[in-house]
Parts: C-alpha cells; structure tokens; sequence
C-alpha cells in the first residue's frame, strides 16, 4: 500500500511537471496584481513572484505557465514549497486545479493601473 502511495505522488508530481513544460510568450499572467483581500502578487518577467500578505509578511517563490492536453492555459504559483499552491486562470486565483478547471471557489484578481 505503501509503495502504491509513493508511485501515486511520484506520477502526480512528475504530470505537473509535464503540464507546465509549455511555456508562451503571449499570456497575460505576469505583473502585479492584488486579491480582494489586499494580498499582493508580483509575477517577474523571470519567474519569481514575491507574495506580500497585510501583515506585511512576505514570501518569495516561483511561477510559470502551464498548457494542459485539452489547450487549458493557466499559470501555478509556489507558496511555501509546493510549486503548484495557487493556480491562475481568467482573472481568478484558485487554490486547486478541480477548483479552477470548475471555476468555484476562484478570488477575483485586480491589476493596478
């Protein structure tokens, strides 16, 4: 049971890998955006982000862009360690794949102007 568990997270890890090899030039995820409730993202041209939270906390990751099979492009971004935390799509920020593929649960996003 155990061995069956480790190959399912070895394949789920290795299948995110896969899905955000497909990088594009031309997609609106990058810059600096805030949720409704004040958090800000900064999404750098060279794939780190910087997450500062109202507390002024801040946390420092990656993100990139993601192109699944069915031509779904969304970008992933790192929070404390797990690189597909928060997932972007459509102006909403989503804390899971089913949530974002079913569009439930998203926080709307707002770029500055």
């Amino acid at each position: 049971m155990k061995r069956f568990i480790y190959f399912s997270m070895l394949l789920m890890g290795i299948c995110v890998l896969v899905a955000c090899t497909g990088k594009s030039s031309n997609h609106p995820f990058g810059g600096t955006f805030f949720t409704e409730e004040g958090v800000r993202f900064e999404l750098k041209a060279d794939s780190t982000t910087l997450i500062q939270f109202n507390d002024s906390l801040t946390y420092e990751g990656t993100w990139q862009v993601c192109k699944s099979a069915d031509n779904l492009e969304y970008a992933t971004i790192e929070f404390a360690g797990y690189p597909a935390y928060y997932f972007l799509k459509d102006g909403k920020l989503y804390r899971s794949e089913r949530e974002m593929r079913n569009d439930v649960l998203g926080r709307r996003i707002n770029y500055p102007k």
